[in-house]
């Protein structure tokens, strides 16, 4: 016998919830094969079966939050029978909210409920008999698409797929009219964003430092290289590079705080801020400083593809060393954003957009870009974070820098 229990997907992981089951008690499975759907704080991913067998005992429901360990299910080989069943495991605060809330709606997904009693008194989910349609096969969806059908109450069931082989994907889910008032529980994500963002303003002590950039040389490189690749690359590809050889020549910032010690970092590792349907994540640029332009702008996109529809692995969201927020596509001037701890500082970049300025005493039009540092005082003091963004400056104000 087998056991599926809930995997541990990243330190700071406790539990996960069950999203979906694609097999029930009794059914047969082959090795690899997905039995159930999970959610965790950062991904969605399909659990498999370690062998070929039948399902045997299903202790987690649709819904049902479970701790790391906690077992699931598990696959009888040949010969093997079920044992006494384990009691569920299960969240107290969510115990009713199968019945309410996210249970409910996952069960609505599926489709019209069926009454009890078929015609002539068999009962629903009995064999067809011979010359009746067999119940039609569950439409296929992502996980990113039931999701949002959820949130917006949408019935999967009239939804036509654009996905391979129609599978339903995200941008076949339409916004319908907003609802007068709806409860939205709680995802994994954001109950770990939540934590986090408590951890971080209130025991780290915040300073905040703007700088404003001109970024006129660095548009104009950037229109030369897409024009010269015909590859797509923004702006926040040359910033990650110019943060990434700028934190080589200031370790104090790309560091760590301890209680026994300051950790600065040998290695560059930059956090990339994105914006998902459920909330911030941060994938990682790992040895940002030894990649170039045009190779973080592949990577950056292939991160923010897999972040969207919750398929980063662990080591693809963990262990940044400084992180960039940048909210220059929504046309944000400037802000301040929230150290992203163990990091001791974080990069809150505002649009780049063409203003009047003085330059040698006339009014000209340059690009300009105000970025603001946010500090954790413990380790970087007032001076070291300003010589940074004087660092900063230089390699995007003088963007060839980036190049060699």
């Amino acid at each position: 016998m087998a056991e599926i229990i809930m995997p541990k997907m990243g330190d700071a992981m406790t539990e996960g919830k069950v999203v979906r089951w694609y097999k029930k008690a009794g059914d047969a499975v082959k090795k690899g094969e997905p039995v159930l759907e999970i959610e965790t704080d950062k991904v969605n991913l399909d659990l498999e079966a370690e062998q070929d067998g039948t399902v045997g005992e299903v202790t987690a429901q649709e819904g049902q939050m479970v701790a790391v360990g906690g077992r699931l299910a598990t696959i009888l080989g040949p010969g093997e029978t079920a044992p006494e069943p384990q009691r569920r495991v299960t969240d107290k605060k969510d115990s009713v909210k199968h019945t309410t809330g996210e249970y409910a709606e996952a069960i609505e997904t599926k489709g019209p409920r069926r009454d009890r009693t078929a015609p002539g008194g068999a009962e629903d989910g009995a064999r067809p008999a011979a010359g009746t349609a067999a119940r039609p096969e569950r439409q296929r969806s992502s996980p990113l698409a039931r999701r949002m059908a959820r949130e917006l109450g949408v019935d999967l069931e009239g939804v036509q797929g654009s996905g391979p082989g129609g599978r339903i994907v995200a941008k076949d889910i339409q916004k319908g009219p907003a609802p007068e008032e709806k409860s939205i529980p709680l995802s994994a994500m954001r109950r770990t964003i939540a934590k986090r963002l408590a951890e971080s303003i209130g025991p780290i002590p915040h300073f905040f430092l703007t700088a404003d950039y001109d970024v006129s040389n660095l548009t104009i490189l950037r229109e030369q290289l897409i024009a010269a690749q015909e590859q797509k690359v923004s702006l926040n590809d040359f910033i990650i590079r110019a943060v990434a050889l700028a934190l080589r020549q200031h370790p104090n910032v790309n560091a760590s705080w301890g209680d026994e010690a300051i950790t600065q970092h040998g290695e560059v590792h930059v956090g990339v801020a994105v914006s998902t349907p459920e909330g911030l994540i941060t994938p990682v640029v790992r040895n940002a400083d030894g990649k170039t332009v045009l190779q973080i702008a592949q990577e950056v996109r292939a991160l923010a593809e897999k972040a969207k529809n919750r398929k980063l692995m662990p080591n693809e969201y963990q262990g940044s060393t400084f992180t960039i927020s940048n909210l220059g596509a929504w046309w944000i001037e400037e802000f301040t954003a929230i150290i992203n701890p163990p990091n001791v500082a974080i990069l809150a970049v505002g649009a780049a957009e063409a203003r009047a300025v003085v330059v040698e005493r006339q009014i000209v039009v340059r690009d300009r870009m105000k970025v603001t540092m946010s500090c954790d005082h413990r380790v970087v003091d007032g001076a070291a974070g300003a010589e940074f963004l004087k660092t900063l400056r230089q390699f995007l104000e003088q963007p060839v820098r980036l190049l060699l």
